[in-house]
């Protein structure tokens, strides 16, 4: 794979968690709204687990046998929090759809599905970038010991 096919997936993944971190920003300002400061900050940490894990990711991206351990633990930690993200959106689309009280915990207004949407597209776009840099983890560790 070229450099140019690293770069593109690379660039994914960045997408990808900014995407997620505008997501996690919008639901964490949209549903904590005249709530406890417990409740604010409680949205606030898949954002701080994402800052964790991708200024790990971008520490490493520019090595390549020495951070290669550090940059699978930081996509490995990803990918948990990408798919814990999916499981907590869908029970918050599940409740909201099952309580029609507006006031109520779940997904109910435009600007609930907006945040709702955007997490699903950069969760998405996450777990489509993993195949890809399988690939070019797979070549470039062949290029390395060949």
């Amino acid at each position: 794979m070229s450099q140019h096919t690293r770069n593109f997936v690379s660039q994914l993944q960045i997408s990808a968690m900014i995407i997620i971190a505008a997501a996690a920003g919008w639901s964490g300002g949209n549903f904590s709204a005249d709530l406890p400061l417990w409740n604010m900050l409680l949205h606030c940490i898949p954002i701080f687990l994402l800052i964790i894990i991708g200024l790990q990711m971008l520490h490493v991206r520019g090595t390549y046998q020495s951070g290669e351990a550090r940059a699978r633990g930081a996509e490995i930690g990803m990918t948990v929090l990408v798919i814990a993200l999916i499981i907590g959106s869908t029970v918050m689309v599940i409740l909201g759809v099952t309580n029609p009280d507006p006031n109520a915990v779940g997904v109910h207004g435009l600007g609930d599905w907006f945040s709702t949407v955007l997490m699903y597209l950069g969760t998405l776009l996450w777990l489509g970038t993993l195949i890809p840099a399988r690939r070019v983890r797979a070549v470039t560790s062949a290029t390395t010991t060949a």
